[in-house]
């Protein structure tokens, strides 16, 4: 026979709640705002009604007091099961002090989470017990997505003084100053003036890399992964939605060893390639680069996975997930459109980033209509459901190659009448080295605690690997945008 659940209450702190708010305004005001009637327990049925109560009248903007509650009560002909007016004074009599308000507050609320939490438990126990279980996975994630609601309301925070977060401050700039950080106070990203922007990827910010189908996003934030666990030697993980594990390490291999990725995929290596591929083993090897190649993810399979990987690995520095277009959630039987469901994806990574105090990024694709912006360059608009991506986002970067649209016969022109003078200005040099090496235009679009600009990298596609441009090919691209500009020196 199944023991009887004994949920936890504190009548004490309940009565003093009540009382206090009956005899302070600004201790009504934080009652209200604070809790609900179900954060009051059913032991001592006349709470509920007092609460009630005084809810109403301060939705109204009345005074509350022992006789405005009262009134109250008889209006809503709840007076005899509050037993008022009698009960009301027995509260009243019973405060102590206005100035422990927050404290009962929080005692009350405790009690009520931990009330829903033992609740919760027991109807999963009943659902598993009642034998309906149609897949193991959606139970289990099921189950964690409600306890990990309940939780959450537990990590409500308070307001910290100014003289408070102030030292706080200043003591993470003297942490600061004291590490060699060359300017960062994140993640390395791997390149020089990406990091001058970003000053690194900073813990708590959701970051989203875009680009068209094959543009190079998934290549860029693979090439993230590894620069974050070869030179920060901290845990990364990442998500794999859409190549296997095998596939993915295939392609980080080739980009350290500088083996064309077909050539590793067939196995087919010269001797001196197979001695660069084993040294680039050896190294990814001594790296803790995580990766999941689950197929068909879900939302709550992502957060618990990462989770978990915290709590094996405090040292997580960075979640990296390719890509959110494939991310699937628990919203079968609910009339959710595409939008709520990105909306639904992105804030859950956004709160995935806060949660586990580590920077997130997360690959997106662009929609069609970049290919009738200016020049096919893209913008924010650019993101598909872009409302819900580009509010949550902290950071986003927008890829662009002339290249790949050269590829598919398409040529970059403003207008009929500009045609032939931007076919006759001067174009740079293609960058030199094997690889088949691509300029890719890095757009930091939005940054929330930073500028935004350009930034250029060079991609070399049979290696997927990406890395900073030459000076000497820098100041070749300085020369040209200095002589279209018409700034022809002395």
């Amino acid at each position: 026979m199944a023991k009887a659940l004994v949920l936890p209450y504190n009548l004490e702190a309940e009565r003093a709640v009540l009382g206090t708010m009956l005899l302070d305004a600004p201790a009504a005001a934080i009652g209200v705002s604070a809790l609900t009637e179900n954060d009051f327990s059913d032991v001592d049925k006349r709470n509920r009604p007092v609460f009630k109560a005084i809810s109403e009248l301060a939705a109204r903007r009345m005074p509350v007091d022992p006789q405005t509650v009262y009134n109250e009560l008889v209006t809503l002909k709840l007076d005899q099961e509050a037993e008022a007016p009698d009960y009301l004074y027995t509260l009243v009599n019973e405060v102590i002090s206005p100035e422990n308000m927050n404290h009962y507050v929080k005692i009350v609320r405790d009690h009520s989470i931990l009330r829903e939490l033992l609740l919760k438990m027991r109807e999963i126990e009943e659902d598993y017990s009642s034998g309906t279980i149609a897949d193991i996975n959606d139970f289990v994630m099921g189950a964690n997505n409600k306890i990990a609601e309940i939780a959450n309301r537990r990590s409500s925070g308070e307001f910290q003084s100014a003289a408070q977060i102030s030292v706080a401050v200043r003591e993470n700039i003297e942490v600061m100053r004291a590490r060699e950080h060359n300017g960062l106070t994140g993640v390395d990203t791997g390149y020089e003036k990406l990091n001058v922007y970003t000053k690194g990827w900073q813990k708590e910010e959701l970051i989203i890399v875009a680009g068209r189908p094959s543009m190079g996003k998934t290549a860029l934030a693979l090439n993230f992964a590894v620069n974050a666990a070869i030179r920060t030697n901290q845990t990364v993980g990442f998500f794999s939605l859409e190549m296997s594990d095998i596939t993915v390490m295939q392609r980080i291999i080739s980009a350290r060893s500088l083996v064309p990725g077909e050539h590793i995929q067939v196995g087919m290596l010269t001797k001196d390639e197979l001695m660069k591929v084993n040294d680039a083993i050896n190294e990814i090897s001594r790296t803790k680069l995580y990766i999941d190649s689950t197929p068909n993810a879900l939302l709550g399979d992502i957060t618990a996975k990462a989770t978990t990987l915290k709590a094996r690995f405090p040292d997580l520095c960075l979640i990296v997930v390719d890509y959110m277009g494939i991310i699937r959630t628990n919203s079968k039987g609910k009339n959710y459109s595409r939008e709520q469901e990105v909306s639904l994806i992105s804030s859950s990574l956004k709160m995935l980033a806060r949660q586990l105090h580590v920077p997130v990024i997360v690959v997106c694709q662009l929609n069609r209509q970049v290919d009738s912006n200016e020049g096919k360059r893209p913008g924010l608009s650019n993101l598909r459901e872009s409302g819900s991506i580009e509010q949550d986002a902290d950071m986003v970067l927008l890829l662009h190659r002339d290249d790949y649209y050269e590829s598919q016969g398409t040529k970059r022109t403003r207008g009929y009448g500009q045609q032939q003078q931007q076919q006759e200005q001067p174009k740079p040099k293609k960058p030199t080295g094997p690889g088949d090496a691509s300029v890719m235009n890095v757009n930091l679009a939005k940054n929330r605690n930073g500028k935004t600009g350009n930034i250029t990298l060079i991609f070399s596609k049979a290696y997927s690997r990406f890395d900073d441009p030459t000076s000497e090919w820098e100041d070749e691209i300085a020369e040209i945008q200095r002589r279209q500009s018409g700034d022809l020196g002395d």
